[in-house]
C-alpha cells in the first residue's frame, strides 16, 4: 500500500487488510491505527474505553475521555472517515495496545 508514513510501525506486504476493501480506505484504516498506537506510546497513563453493540457495526458509546482524545487524533490523520472505519481501526489499536506491535503483526500475517 503506497502513501503511508513510514516510521516506527509499518505495514507490510505480508500483512492482511484491516478493512478488505484495498485502495484509499484501506491505507486510510492503517493511517488511522499508526497514528492511535503511537498516541498510546505518548501516553503510557492512558486508559481508553468504550462500549460496543454485537447488533451494530461502526460505532461505539459511553468512551471515556482518553478513548476520545484517541479517535480525534485517529480521525486527524485521515481527515474524514466513516463510522465503521473508526471502529474497525480502533478495535486494531486496542488489540496492539494490549498484546504489541509485534503479536499483532504475527496475527495479521497469518
Amino acid at each position: 500500500m503506497s502513501g503511508l508514513k513510514m516510521g516506527k510501525y509499518k505495514f507490510t506486504d505480508n500483512m492482511r487488510e484491516i478493512s478488505g476493501f484495498g485502495g484509499g480506505y484501506e491505507n486510510a484504516c492503517r493511517e488511522m491505527v499508526i497514528a492511535g498506537v503511537e498516541w498510546l506510546d505518548e501516553n503510557k497513563n492512558a486508559n481508553p474505553e468504550a462500549k460496543e453493540s454485537p447488533q451494530i457495526f461502526g460505532m461505539t458509546f459511553d468512551e471515556n475521555e482518553d478513548m476520545k482524545e484517541l479517535q480525534d487524533v485517529m480521525l486527524e490523520a485521515v481527515g474524514d472517515c466513516s463510522g465503521a472505519m473508526m471502529h474497525v481501526s480502533t478495535n486494531h489499536v486496542m488489540f496492539i495496545a494490549k498484546n504489541g506491535w509485534r503479536k499483532y503483526c504475527e496475527e495479521m500475517e497469518e
